[in-house]
């Protein structure tokens, strides 16, 4: 696959204009169709000739994409996507957006303040009523890590306005973050009951996917812990190799990844990641296949072969991923911290591993995403159609229930990244220096998890907003 495809970054973007021979012939009447029109018609036919689940895709007359009209050439697009996704309800995933936006995906350049927050509780004890709206994490060179935002940090005014736990709160957050402000006035609290007040912006920049590490020692062993946010293309993997580099250089001998807001993003920089974690066994055994729809696999795939220049790339013999052992470490186990939030190729690095090494997961049920896309440009638009789903080497896939950890912890979004008093982390290090998890938690960890609970809903509808996919770099 690393050789079919050939990966490549945003100076490689397709450079796509509003042409009609941009679209393949639609059925529809193209005599006195609009740009508009043959949009929707792409949509619909490309979805066809890769949608993973083919079977269910209607006759083009049956369909009708044309039907589905939005305020914008984008909306439009949306809706006809909308409409497919309906069609398979195991497809939460398919999508258009600009091209701009698909480029920053597999670059990592954005354009907002740069940090995302979650409910949480510090209560004790009962009731459950100080929650607050966290900072999850906050990107190095964006506005807010400019200025200095940490993790652990709660809002506690926007423009002034106290912001709580309540629907008009989080109107005015999606609206903030979402809609078309570009800058705002933030007051936090601090963990020490402090606060600061500064200014943000809407500003572009680059996201780094490594958040934090460090090494802790645990018992008898030192412990890398490493906080990798999402799997952008190149430079996620250039960081990757300096985190690995920085714990073999401290001579680790247990690792901890802290997946637990990781969407997913590049299948590429996954293979990376699991080829420096993966033990020196592993190396040339099947890490795992890509499975397409018949159509791909036959070779057949008219449009795709045209506007991408694909060609008899899809078979199951071509699309058998090997692994290639980087780095020095040779670990027998391995640690992710997960949540909800844990999706597509950051569950496919799990289900890699577990063949191989001891895989341990803390945390919540991850999202579950055992399906991917690549893009396809019409005009300046990208389509990501669900094309393909992966089976590890023992043949798992299908984790569309997500996977469930071994060990239950609420997200301590209260503490800081390499905090130990984490609930994520601590647990983590107990079985290190133990070899066992606690069998009781604390009633203050059991009141956290009851607050996540209740809360699931709401950060949903935030979380809604983001990226979560598992996707082949753009050609």
């Amino acid at each position: 696959m690393k050789q079919v495809w050939c990966l490549l970054l945003a100076s490689c973007v397709f450079v796509i204009s509003c042409r009609k021979k941009d679209n393949p012939s639609s059925p529809g009447n193209t005599t006195t169709a609009t740009e508009e029109d043959l949009l929707r018609d792409s949509v619909y036919l490309y979805t066809k000739e890769v949608y993973l689940w083919q079977d269910v895709m209607p006759t083009y007359d049956q369909f009708n994409p044309r039907q589905y009209k939005g305020s914008t050439e984008l909306e439009s697009a949306q809706k006809v996507m909308d409409a497919i996704r309906k069609l398979q309800p195991l497809d939460r995933f398919s999508f258009v957006t600009t091209q701009a936006q698909s480029d920053g995906l597999q670059t990592g350049e954005d354009q907002d303040y740069g940090f995302f927050i979650k409910a949480g509780s510090i209560d004790k004890q009962e009731p459950i009523d100080s929650v607050f709206w966290f900072v999850e994490y906050a990107y190095d060179q964006s506005s807010a890590g400019q200025a200095g935002v940490q993790r652990g940090w709660y809002i506690s005014k926007i423009n002034g306005t106290p912001i709580g736990y309540d629907q008009a709160s989080v109107n005015t957050l999606n609206n903030v973050f979402f809609g078309t402000t570009t800058s705002a006035n933030f007051e936090f609290t601090k963990p020490d009951g402090s606060t600061a007040s500064t200014n943000l912006s809407k500003t572009s920049y680059t996201a780094n996917s490594v958040l934090y590490k460090t090494v802790i020692n645990a018992g008898t062993s030192k412990v890398g812990y490493l906080v990798f946010n999402q799997f952008f293309g190149q430079p996620s993997r250039n960081e990757l190799s300096q985190a690995i580099n920085y714990f073999q250089s401290q001579g680790i001998n247990d690792l901890v990844v802290d997946l637990r807001y990781n969407p997913g993003g590049s299948v590429d920089t996954e293979d990376t990641l699991s080829n420096f974690i993966a033990p020196s066994s592993a190396n040339n055994q099947v890490m795992y296949q890509y499975v397409f729809n018949q159509t791909l696999q036959n070779n057949q795939h008219q449009l795709i072969r045209k506007k991408l220049g694909y060609g008899n790339i899809f078979s199951t013999a071509d699309n058998t991923i090997h692994f290639e052992k980087a780095g020095g470490l040779n670990l027998s186990r391995v640690f992710f911290i997960v949540t909800g939030n844990t999706a597509s190729a950051s569950e496919l690095l799990i289900n890699n591993l577990r063949p191989y090494m001891d895989v341990k997961l803390i945390g919540d049920t991850t999202y579950g995403k055992p399906v991917g896309f690549f893009p396809i440009p019409i005009y300046n638009y990208d389509i990501y159609p669900i094309s393909f789903k992966t089976v590890n080497s023992a043949g798992n896939a299908d984790y569309y229930t997500g996977f469930v950890p071994d060990k239950l912890t609420p997200d301590g979004v209260n503490k800081s990244w390499g905090d130990v008093t984490e609930p994520s982390l601590a647990a983590a290090l107990q079985y290190i220096s133990t070899g066992a998890f606690s069998r009781v938690s604390a009633a203050s960890l059991n009141l956290q998890l009851q607050a996540q609970r209740e809360a699931k809903g709401i950060n949903r509808t935030l979380n809604e907003n983001k990226f979560s996919g598992m996707f082949i770099e753009r050609k």
